[in-house]
């Protein structure tokens, strides 16, 4: 059964993901509004009455705009899944991360709002989740995050602004409360919000985050030898991640870049360890604009619909 998506804010960088992706999918039926048309909100609400499902690609405040819109429909509200940072921690909104349990997964697959992961937190989370769930890792721990994007994750102005300057590095979010860090405490139940420095780097697409830890901050030394093994049997079910360790690396030129994933949902967890020094990193590398955005919004969708998981991507 053909279902109906209407993708509010097609123009930005991640709804031009998702439409051309969406346009290739067996399933979906792609509708469209008038680009004159696209902030009246008498037009937005007609095309929601169409659409099964509504892909919010908008800065924060109008993605709650346009669901407190679509809510006036009642029972003719559609699915919305949301890419803004708006309700990633709402308790009413599912989190877009099936990897991280099963209970993550099925919520998914019955709610009606979903909220897709911010891209650092997608690879934080991943790292982190497990760690703190399954008791390796307090959740009083001090985590120390450190990632590295291609600039399209900035959207149009950073585009714009590298397009222009061609700069070759630099950091942001210096003032240590950058807006994923909420998500990432929350559904990690930690105490304290992880230190994290983000960076960009003058490549367009593809990541790298960075977990720094040591032998001392696992609850029992063992884990720290065992933690490959731990990773490969937490994710052996999913799909979309690949767990790799100091044995099994195959970087081309033998480099480790942001951008070896890209165009792709697939997630890799690369674990460098040194057993002399009890020092560890735990690295998720990954495409900003599609398991950071755009695919994990399909993924989502294709939960909800109960399509095969890895339609379009």
């Amino acid at each position: 059964m053909i279902k109906k998506v209407f993708i509010d804010g097609e123009e930005g960088t991640t709804g031009l993901q998702i439409n051309e992706r969406l346009e290739k999918h067996p399933n979906i039926e792609v509708i469209k509004i008038n680009s004159n048309k696209r902030k009246d909100l008498f037009e937005k609400k007609e095309m929601m009455t169409l659409a099964d499902l509504v892909f919010l690609c908008l800065p924060d405040e109008a993605s709650r705009e346009t669901v407190d819109l679509g809510k006036q429909l009642n029972d003719n509200c559609p699915i919305f899944i949301d890419a803004s940072t708006a309700h990633r921690t709402s308790k009413m909104w599912s989190y877009g991360l099936p990897e991280l349990s099963n209970e993550y997964r099925n919520n998914i697959k019955k709610s009606k709002l979903i909220s897709v992961p911010g891209c650092y937190a997608t690879g934080s989370n991943l790292m982190i989740f497990p760690l703190t769930k399954m008791g390796l890792i307090s959740s009083t721990h001090q985590f120390i995050i450190q990632a590295v994007s291609g600039f399209s994750g900035g959207g149009k102005k950073l585009i714009e602004y590298q397009n222009n300057n061609n700069s070759p590095f630099f950091y942001y979010g210096l003032n240590l409360n950058h807006k994923h860090l909420p998500e990432i405490k929350f559904h990690c139940d930690l105490e304290h919000e992880p230190i994290f420095l983000p960076s960009v780097a003058n490549f367009y697409q593809g990541m790298i985050v960075n977990l720094f830890l040591t032998i001392k901050d696992f609850e029992k030394e063992s884990s720290f030898f065992e933690i490959e093994n731990f990773f490969t049997n937490y994710y052996q079910d999913q799909q979309f991640i690949k767990i790799k360790s100091n044995n099994n690396f195959d970087f081309p030129d033998g480099f480790y870049k942001p951008n070896l994933i890209i165009n792709s949902n697939n997630v890799e967890i690369n674990i460098f360890k040194n057993i002399n020094s009890g020092q560890l990193i735990i690295s998720s590398n990954f495409d900003n604009l599609g398991k950071g955005a755009s695919t994990s919004a399909i993924q989502c969708m294709n939960l909800r619909f109960g399509f095969d998981e890895t339609l379009g991507l």
